[in-house]
Formats: structure tokens, sequence, C-alpha cells
């Protein structure tokens, strides 16, 4: 089966356009320096979902030395609810730098060490988009995720380690895998549910794969003219149900990265 992301986003983005009705005004500012091409694509892919939702949105383009000191500016701007950043960042910016600059109230991509922290309680008001995307994309097909075993490959501080909490935070059972991990055919074997997001076209194929599986693809590669995931489904196996690339998680993203632009001011 495949695990379809549109339905879930277009049933957040409807949630958003009903609670925006009666609600406060929300402005967003998304920040990319000018060479981060894909990050202008991204946040373009955003503001015309914002658009349609009736949520402000202002991409700026800057150069990459002005980051800090446009976060600092944006803190400040009272008119502005929603604060994102590009990734990656410019050289000589590392995450930890962004995290700490950023004002953890306007904080839509919940990067800040205050609010990732909060997941450690189970208090998640917001979540990492790509996280949430990934939980509510199973949740809303049915796929519960108590007392499931799930392998999570990526320990990034943005995907893996909040998805981690997530999924903890549902009674499922964690393992995490990196690029350092040895017997990976053995632990993809072992558990029922597997995350990927390696960035790696290919990556796992159905081939490889030894009984029934959840495969959730968070991988984003081009190859050629083609975006694809890092899962391949080349034996067509009917018993292995997956997010597709595109039109799985990422497409959940951007409207998670929305609702969080409209919970964080209800907060």
């Amino acid at each position: 089966m495949i695990i379809d992301g549109k339905i879930v986003s277009k049933k957040i983005m409807e949630d958003i356009k009903e609670r925006l009705k009666n609600g406060p005004k929300i402005m967003v500012a998304a920040i990319a320096y000018k060479e981060d091409k894909e990050s202008i694509v991204y946040f373009n892919s955003i503001k015309r979902n914002a658009e349609k939702a009736g949520i402000g949105f202002n991409l700026l383009e800057i150069e990459g030395k002005d980051l800090i000191e446009k976060i600092n500016e944006l803190n400040d701007d009272s008119s502005v609810t929603g604060i994102i950043v590009g990734r990656p960042f410019p050289p000589g910016i590392t995450n930890e730098i962004v995290s700490l600059a950023l004002n953890p109230d306007k904080d839509i991509d919940c990067v800040t060490p205050h609010n990732l922290g909060l997941l450690n309680f189970n208090i998640n008001s917001i979540a990492p988009a790509t996280p949430k995307a990934t939980i509510d994309i199973l949740e809303q097909n049915g796929i519960s995720l108590k007392g499931k075993n799930v392998l999570v490959i990526n320990r990034s501080v943005t995907v893996g380690r909040p998805l981690v909490n997530l999924l903890l935070n549902r009674d499922a059972t964690v393992t995490i895998a990196h690029s350092k991990t040895s017997n990976m055919e053995k632990m993809i074997e072992d558990n029922d549910i597997i995350i990927l997001a390696v960035g790696k076209a290919g990556y796992l194929k159905s081939s490889s794969i030894k009984g029934k599986k959840i495969i959730v693809d968070v991988g984003i590669n081009v190859v050629g003219d083609r975006i694809v995931g890092d899962f391949e489904n080349d034996a067509q196996r009917e018993d292995i149900d997956y997010t597709p690339v595109p039109g799985g998680v990422g497409s959940v993203t951007s409207a998670e990265i929305l609702k969080n632009a409209l919970d964080i001011v209800n907060l």
C-alpha cells in the first residue's frame, strides 16, 4: 500500500483555514541566504499554501553574513509571529548559533533548545515539522505506534532526535541508527516500521527486505530530472506499505510549518 501524504496535508490545511476564521493574525518570516536556492524553492512552496490559508508569509533573501542580525531584527518585530530559517546555513554559522539566536516564542520549526526540550516532557504543542509530518502521516492513515518496534535511520537534531521523542511519547519502542551503525540489515529485519532519512537514492530496496514492513521515506534526492526518496520498491512488494517521494512526508511538512505558525501564537 502507498501511504498518501497529500490527503493528510489537505486535512491539516483545512483545519488551519477553519481555525483562522476567528483566529489571530499570523505573519511568518522565512530567511534564506541568496545562494541557498533549495530553501528558496521550499519556502516559496510554503508561501503559496500560506496565502491560500490567509497566513502572511514574507520570504527574505539575504547575504549569509547578515543572518544573525536579521534574526535579531525579526525577534524584535512585533508584527512577525513566526520565524523559520533555511538550511544549510552560510559558512561560519552553525545550527547551535541559529538555535540560540531565535526567540522560542517565534520558533515555528521547533529548533531552539527550549522548544526541543519540551518534547522530553511530552509537552509538544509544536514539534519540528518533518518529525511531526512523519507521525501524522502514520497516525492519520490508521497506523498505531503503540507497542511497535521502530527503527529511525537518522540522528540529526532536526529529524532523528526529536522524532525519537515523539515516537516514545506514543509508546513505540525505538532504535536509532546512523552512518556508523553496524549490522543494519539485522536491525531492519527486527523492526516493524523503518523511518529513512539518509539522503541517498535507493538506499533501501524492497528486494532486500525480509517480511512485512512499513517504510516512511523522509529522503529527498534529485536524480536527473526526478525527485526520489531513499526507498525503492524495486521488487514491487505488496506486503510493504510505504510513503512515496514525492507525495509523502514532504507534502505534509509544509502544512506542519503553517500549523506550528498558528499553534505558537496560542501557547
